[in-house]
């Protein structure tokens, strides 16, 4: 069985091949990718390699960057998820969802979901995130999930508040609810 987050209203799991045309829908959004070292996918192969190689990384780690779903219709609606930065030294935390679905807090749920995932069920000592300084709805979601900003740096050649969360700092977050569960057999 492949692993799964769910919350209320949340199910994330790991993207498929036959999710290449629904996230494309995001990835190739020029205002969804504004923030984004890499700018928009152009083409739906663009997506198709990002998803691949988001893949190699859940096979190689036992986490990637996972889609995001409607728990209720099943609609996929955005990504969220870890990706090791091994050049940056943390494992870095992101989302990101379609235009629509902005405003909801369902990026905090997202959010909170891996933090929770990350530190309970991962036993990771410490999360990093980046932002660009003019995404303030980003940098929100990781202060309402327990980050802390700790420098401005370049990420991926982009202008970033880099933000951390130590494992020993992170109760169980209020935001997440307890219906998050990391099930799966393929853990790291």
């Amino acid at each position: 069985m492949p692993p799964v987050l769910k919350t209320s209203r949340l199910v994330l799991r790991p993207f498929e091949a036959s999710d290449d045309r629904a996230a494309f829908g995001w990835f190739g959004d020029a205002d969804v990718m504004r923030f984004t070292p890499t700018g928009p996918d152009k083409t739906i192969e663009d997506t198709r390699a990002r998803l691949a190689n988001y893949r190699k990384h859940q096979d190689a780690h036992g986490f990637s960057k996972w889609i995001i779903l409607d728990a209720i219709s099943g609609d996929p609606i955005g990504d969220s998820g870890l990706l090791v930065l091994e050049e940056y030294g943390w494992i870095d935390l992101g989302f990101r969802l379609a235009k629509q679905h902005w405003g909801k807090g369902l990026a905090t749920e997202a959010a909170a979901a891996w933090v929770q995932a990350a530190f309970q069920e991962l036993n990771f000592a410490r999360l990093g995130a980046f932002a660009h300084p003019e995404n303030m709805a980003s940098s929100r979601v990781l202060k309402k999930v327990g980050f802390h900003p700790a420098k401005l740096d370049q990420v991926m050649g982009m202008d970033a508040i880099v933000y951390f969360l130590e494992a020993s700092d992170h109760p169980v977050n209020p935001l997440a609810s307890s219906e998050i569960r990391f099930q799966g057999d393929n853990l790291r």
